[in-house]
């Protein structure tokens, strides 16, 4: 029975040699027959097809012009030229205009039926590519990091700055604090922004499959790749490469990456034809890449590459004079997304917002506001709303027992010494010294470094 979702047309005008050839076919692909270049186009304007096989010898306009004016206006659609004469000069032509394959007169119908195949595998990876590269195509140019504090307007400044460039980005921050956003904000603004913007979570994929997902594997490679599929480099060629969680990549796809970075080219697994990418990389942890490096469980290399621009990004509970810019920005969000009125937030709400520890960071203020907004249909948000967030993990250490003293204190002198006796405590093991003062590595080591005490 011939495959509906195959279809070929033959341009031919040897009557002969056309049923031929639909003999040899038509056990497997629906087919459909032309005489002339003026009525294949005529055919191909009226209905799809998946392949194109055309007689170079034609009456009228010969094969290389109809192969010409098939791919004006169809490019992808894959031609196979045939003709009775082994003529160079046509070989390379046809080649040139983009035919896929050129056979010679007689036709070996294994030949013949291996043609095809390719033809139709390639053209159906294509289609793929652009499927798929259409969907993940990122050009928002109306993407905003919602925030007037400091450290929020240092943020949009590097973003803008690097944006403009091509170099590859290191971004550290808690998890939850919006590290996916800004690397979509830096493509978007980058002359990349009209390709792909590709993102894949190194975190998220099993470690026997995380070459595949981002080399791309060919049929056979292994159980189960029953076709040949492109890695993430592929599908972001042009374009950007979004590596969350990059600290969770195995040490031998680590090898790889640091090749690809280097060279621009890699090989599918299981394959052994050379593909080169022009990609930005942007990557992303939650981590300190440094300290897993120094464990042995990061290639320092390969840090070094990625380390071209670093960007931290601070936690919400250091930027509290966006918080409740945030919480607002979510609000209208969430209430016109619901087709209700947008609520505004009490001064007692407000101060519950300011006050709560916010681990989960923008991501966990987010789901907070979409609940109350959700559930809540009055017109204000009253700290009651948010009574489910107000509980805290316990602590020894009591902040009331601190006595500000009426000429006042250096807050940043207090930091300070915080950190160094934090330091001193944990035998200078930054671990340690980040736990004994509820802090995330990436927190620790941003104010480290903003005091100079790496």
């Amino acid at each position: 029975m011939a495959d509906s979702q195959k279809s070929i047309l033959i341009v031919e005008d040897d009557e002969l040699f056309r049923e031929a050839m639909q003999d040899t076919l038509e056990q497997k692909y629906t087919i459909q027959m032309a005489e002339s270049a003026e009525e294949a186009l005529t055919v191909l304007s009226e209905s799809s097809y998946d392949l194109v096989i055309v007689d170079i010898n034609l009456p009228g306009k010969n094969g290389i012009e109809l192969l010409a004016g098939i791919k004006t206006r169809w490019s992808m659609l894959p031609v196979i030229m045939i003709t009775a004469y082994d003529s160079i000069p046509q070989v390379v032509d046809s080649i040139k205009k983009g035919a896929s394959d050129y056979l010679v007169k007689p036709i070996n119908a294994q030949e013949l039926l291996l043609s095809l195949e390719r033809a139709l595998e390639s053209y159906e990876l294509q289609i793929e590519l652009e499927h798929r590269r259409k969907l993940q195509s990122f050009s928002d140019k109306s993407i905003i990091i919602i925030g007037s504090s400091q450290d929020t307007k240092k943020l949009k400044t590097e973003a803008a700055r690097v944006a403009k460039t091509d170099a590859t980005i290191l971004l550290e921050g808690e998890t939850g604090t919006g590290k996916e956003l800004i690397a979509q904000l830096i493509h978007a603004d980058s002359p990349r922004s009209q390709r792909p913007c590709v993102v894949l979570n190194c975190g998220a994929i099993p470690e026997n499959l995380v070459e595949s997902e981002i080399f791309g594997h060919v049929k056979g490679a292994f159980t189960g790749a029953f076709q040949d599929s492109m890695g993430k480099f592929e599908l972001a060629h042009r374009g950007t490469l979004i590596l969350d969680e990059i600290g969770e990549l195995p040490m031998g796809a680590q090898v790889k990456l640091l090749r690809i970075l280097e060279e621009e080219e890699f090989y599918r697994v299981g394959g052994s034809r050379l593909i080169k990418v022009d990609v930005r990389v942007i990557a992303s942890t939650n981590g300190n890449l440094k300290e897993l490096a120094q464990e042995g469980k990061f290639r320092q290399d390969l840090l070094f590459r990625l380390n071209v621009y670093r960007i931290v990004i601070s936690p919400l509970r250091h930027r509290q004079e966006d918080i409740i810019e945030l919480a607002e920005f979510f609000i209208e969000k969430f209430a016109r997304k619901s087709r209700r009125d947008v609520p505004t937030l009490t001064s007692a709400a407000q101060e519950l917002l300011l006050n709560h520890k916010w681990r989960g960071n923008v991501r966990e203020l987010r789901n907070v506001v979409e609940r109350v907004v959700l559930f809540s249909k009055e017109k204000t948000i009253e700290k009651e709303h948010l009574g489910f967030i107000e509980s805290t993990a316990p602590s020894r250490f009591s902040a009331e027992a601190v006595q500000l003293p009426s000429s006042g204190i250096d807050l940043e002198e207090v930091e300070k010494s915080l950190l160094l006796q934090a330091l001193k405590l944990a035998k200078y093991n930054k671990s340690k010294a980040a736990k004994l003062l509820h802090l995330t590595p990436p927190t620790f080591y941003y104010r480290l470094e903003k005091y100079d005490l790496k």
